[in-house]
Order: C-alpha cells, then sequence, then structure tokens
C-alpha cells in the first residue's frame, strides 16, 4: 500500500478559488470605479439644416427644417472666396434676429422663441456682390457644446 502524501508548498483547491474570486472582485471594482467617474461631454445639437444661394445668386438662405432649437449664441460663419479674396461674415442668431442689414431672420411664427432659431425658420444672407464662379463655405457653430453643427460648400 502507498500512502498518499501532501506537499506543503502548494495551494489547496479552496484557496486557489477564493483567491480568484478576490481578483475578479478587485478587477470588477476598478472598473466600476473607471467607468462612473468619467466625465460625459454634452451631446452634440441634433438639427438639420439647408443651405442654398437664390435664383438671381445674391442671397443665401440656411433654413432650419428638423431638430432641436438654436440657442441665441449659436454663430453663423459665411465664407466667399474668390481666387484673388476672401471675405468672412460672422454673426449670431440673437444678432441677425436684430439686425436689418445684410442678415435677416424669416420667422413663420413671429414671439414663438424670441432668441432661438426654430423648426421653419430661414436666416438670409445679402451678399454685396453676385456670388457666380466663387466658393461659398457656410458654418453653423454651437459655442457652447464647442461642435459644428452645419459645415457646407455651396
Amino acid at each position: 500500500m502507498t500512502k498518499k502524501m501532501r506537499s506543503t508548498r502548494a495551494a489547496s483547491e479552496v484557496i486557489g478559488v477564493v483567491l480568484l474570486l478576490g481578483i475578479t472582485i478587485s478587477l470588477f471594482a476598478i472598473l466600476n470605479f473607471t467607468v462612473f467617474h468619467f466625465s460625459f461631454d454634452p451631446s452634440v445639437t441634433s438639427v438639420n439644416l439647408i443651405g442654398t444661394i437664390d435664383k438671381d445668386n445674391s442671397m443665401i438662405y440656411i433654413e432650419h427644417i428638423g431638430g432641436e432649437s438654436l440657442e441665441g449664441n449659436t454663430e453663423v460663419i459665411i465664407t466667399i472666396e474668390t481666387s484673388t479674396e476672401t471675405h468672412t461674415y460672422r454673426n449670431s442668431t440673437s444678432e441677425i434676429s436684430r439686425d436689418i442689414g445684410r442678415w435677416n431672420l424669416i420667422e413663420i411664427n413671429p414671439d414663438k422663441n424670441d432668441d432661438k432659431w426654430d423648426f421653419g425658420e430661414t436666416v438670409r444672407f445679402h451678399s454685396p456682390e453676385l456670388m457666380i464662379n466663387k466658393y461659398i463655405r457656410v458654418d453653423v457653430v454651437d459655442p457652447v457644446k464647442n461642435s459644428i453643427i452645419l459645415s457646407i460648400a455651396l
């Protein structure tokens, strides 16, 4: 008869299971801490805008056709480039609603949201020159969320 001898150097099966369970719980705790303490940025504004040029090539229209209302600090930037020079026009939507010069906001429901660009409203920009054979870029930027809402070449 041979007698089984236990080695004192190896860990028993119970101690091995307890160690693996402790490692698993520690990793889940670290993962939980990492995921739930991660700061998420605010979501980007969800809106649909369409930019067009009229048939006379003197007006640019940017129409709000759906999504969230845009705050008054939303910036509209229009860049008109020729082969020799570049002109950039920049204005916020709150200034556009009060401006009677080159920019204006065409509203479908006046006083609905005084300082916001809402569904169905159109920003109109009157160019000082005809826009034939020129590169025209329109950008709409939300400075609060630091995101570009629209960037299009017309």
